[in-house]
């Protein structure tokens, strides 16, 4: 309510300040700085509550003025209408084009779009409500007066035009100061210019002095159009809000001069058209005035940003060189030429060697020394290794590198993405993997002098196994040892590959390997998981597993098939028994309670176990299984066959280990007398 009461008593003021510039002939004044006031008003207080009582104010204080300065009813009342109509209009216009002014309760505009829409704003007020002071002219049969209508039209504009913007900037700086931003320089105001504040003055002084010896000195209204240059000198030289005090200035001269019967609009009309006339060149003055400066400030922010940009983009690209220059990865961008952009010092020393200058790489075929991995030079430079890039998504490979100065073969990985559009051409990350190849070279020939050497002797029965992993390590193995009457064989898959999924196999036939050597083939899987059961849970893996026992004289197969599921005794006929999983995998229930399954080998039958990986390769599915079945050869030693499955898995994209194990009962077995 402070708020409504401030504006309230300034508003009368106003009000009252231009009733005392009333013309004779027509009670109406000359000034009415009232106008700006009101839209100031209905701004500063945008979106507040009883914002509909601002409006009920203007229209009474404005009849209430009118009617204590001797106005009639009926312009009272027409006058207060107008006054509102004008507002409200003016607000509504401001809403809709100048949004932010509007947010923030009043701020100076800042763009070009939200000068000329707050322009709009002056304009379509007064005229929207210049109709309604006619209202007593035509009540009283009187003709419509023009002089009127382009008096409120010219007074009202040059107000809100010339005030609203001073205004404005009060209520920046008062921001300012609640929020602690005191301003300590002219172009902390908003006065950043390159003029200096002598001409300010300057201009300030002389323009109006110019006006007022023109209009004292010159009486047809046709010289005074060459004075415009000074509202363009104005507005290219001085800061926005120095431009609107400069027009109060001017509009104070031209308005009282002219009132006064002097000045190049003295022969335009009455008295009344004579005020409109100057009235409308001074909004002519202000609005070239201040359409140059919103120009100019315009250009000027758009120099200041794009030198802000370049600074940005000089500190970026200097943060970037930093960055790339010190990340232990090769980085290297080439354009669709093979030309070189971009390539760091970690790329240099893997392509050219440790001892190499940034002077002496070369800026096309930094690929020279690049071999494939069965040592081959790369055709076509950089093309060649990148010809199947895709638009999104990067490739691998893994290449040689043996520049000069290096004492043996590097193993490279690149990594390379294309440039996303509009850029083209192609940035690669190197990573030297020598060393790691050396310890996964290691792990495999650990993890091969785990795995049987030999296949036990079971008369009367032939064994072989394959194991293929797909990096240099795996998640399978495969395990067997003979006892009286039989042998025990196992075949266990760990979810996943490469080092982790290695370390759980191995510790999964380690215990395979403490808990069993006998017949049975259910409780050393059970101890198996409850060893591992922490392990399992930690790392969130499990294991599949196959383990039977074969009685060797009789045939008998007691097995424990924990989620593995991928068995089958190939019969000497043809045929294919799919031996079903009976249990979970290891970790995933621990708790749950195993049993053995049974099945027979006749002579001639083939037990054959693979691992997922075969699965994987062959289709996916159960009956891409059933078909690798149906074509196997009975016929021949389990070698054989375990090569025949190898071979197709080859076939298709080998994405896991491969594992395959095979268990041949000799036709003419049950002819052989029992084992002892």
């Amino acid at each position: 309510m402070v708020k409504i009461a401030a504006f309230a008593v300034a508003y009368v003021v106003t009000a009252v300040a231009g009733r005392l510039t009333l013309l004779p002939d027509s009670g109406i004044s000359t000034v009415w700085p009232a106008a700006a006031v009101s839209v100031l008003w209905v701004i500063t207080r945008a979106g507040r509550a009883w914002f509909a009582l601002d409006y009920a104010l203007i229209a009474v204080l404005t009849i209430v003025v009118v009617l204590a300065t001797g106005g009639t009813t009926i312009l009272a009342v027409s006058g207060g209408l107008a006054a509102t109509v004008q507002t409200i209009v003016c607000a509504g216009v401001i809403w809709y084009g100048c949004r932010r002014v509007w947010r923030e309760r009043g701020s100076s505009p800042r763009t070009r779009k939200e000068l000329w829409w707050f322009i709009a704003a002056a304009v379509a007020g007064p005229l929207v409500s210049s109709p309604l002071l006619e209202v007593e002219s035509l009540m009283s049969g009187r003709a419509w007066n023009w002089s009127i209508v382009l008096l409120w039209l010219g007074r009202n504009v040059v107000s809100i035009l010339a005030l609203c913007p001073l205004g404005f900037g009060i209520a920046d700086w008062i921001r300012q100061r609640r929020a602690g931003i005191a301003p300590h320089s002219l172009a902390s105001l908003g006065w950043s210019v390159n003029a200096h504040p002598i001409e300010w003055i300057a201009l300030l002084i002389l323009v109006p002095g110019v006006y007022g010896f023109w209009f004292t000195a010159l009486e047809h209204y046709n010289v005074v159009f060459p004075l415009l240059a000074l509202a363009c000198w104005s507005g290219v030289r001085l800061p926005r809000s120095i431009v609107m005090l400069q027009g109060v200035l001017v509009t104070i001269v031209i308005v009282v001069l002219t009132a006064r019967g002097r000045g190049p609009f003295g022969d335009v009309g009455d008295a009344t058209t004579q005020v409109a006339a100057a009235q409308l060149y001074v909004v002519l003055v202000i609005v070239i005035a201040l359409a140059l400066a919103a120009e100019r400030d315009s250009r000027e922010l758009l120099v200041r940003e794009l030198a802000t940009a370049r600074g940005n983009a000089e500190s970026q690209a200097s943060l970037f060189e930093t960055i790339i220059d010190t990340i232990t990865e090769g980085v290297r961008v080439v354009r669709p030429d093979g030309s070189t952009i971009v390539r760091n010092r970690a790329a240099d020393r893997l392509l050219f060697g440790p001892d190499t200058t940034a002077a002496e790489t070369p800026v096309v075929s930094d690929l020279a020394h690049v071999r494939d991995p069965e040592g081959r030079r790369l055709e076509g430079d950089h093309r060649a290794l990148f010809e199947h890039l895709p638009e999104r998504g990067s490739i691998v490979t893994e290449l040689l590198v043996h520049p000069p100065g290096m004492s043996s073969e590097r193993v490279v990985t690149f990594t390379a993405t294309r440039l996303p559009a509009p850029a083209e051409g192609v940035v690669t990350v190197l990573r030297d993997v020598t060393a790691e190849h050396a310890e996964l070279r290691r792990a495999a020939q650990v993890q091969a002098g785990l795995l049987p050497t030999g296949s036990p002797h079971v008369p009367g029965y032939d064994l072989a196994a394959r194991f293929v992993p797909a990096g240099s390590v795996g998640g399978d193995f495969y395990d067997w040892y003979s006892i009286d009457h039989g042998v025990v064989i196992t075949l266990a898959d760990v979810m996943g590959k490469g080092m982790g999924a290695a370390i759980l196999a191995a510790t999964t036939r380690s215990l395979l390997r403490a808990h069993g050597g006998g017949e049975d083939v259910v409780q050393p899987l059970i101890e198996a998981e409850r060893g591992m059961a922490r392990d399992l849970d930690k790392t969130g893996a499990f294991v599949t597993a196959f383990r039977s026992f074969v009685h060797a004289p009789t045939g008998e197969v007691a097995y424990v098939d924990a989620g593995h599921g991928l068995s089958a005794v190939l019969t000497h006929d043809g045929a294919a028994r799919r031996l079903e999983s009976n249990g979970l995998p290891l970790g995933v229930a621990p708790d749950e309670m195993r049993t053995a399954a049974r099945e027979k080998l006749e002579p001639g039958d083939v037990l054959l176990v693979v691992s997922d990986g075969v699965l994987d390769a062959i289709g996916g599915s159960v009956d891409d299984l059933a078909d690798l079945w149906a074509e196997l050869p009975r016929d021949v030693p389990a070698a054989d066959v375990v090569e025949a499955v190898v071979q197709r898995a080859a076939a298709g994209e080998m994405d896991d280990d491969l594992t395959v194990l095979a268990l041949r009962r000799s036709p003419d077995a049950g002819s052989q007398p029992p084992a002892a």
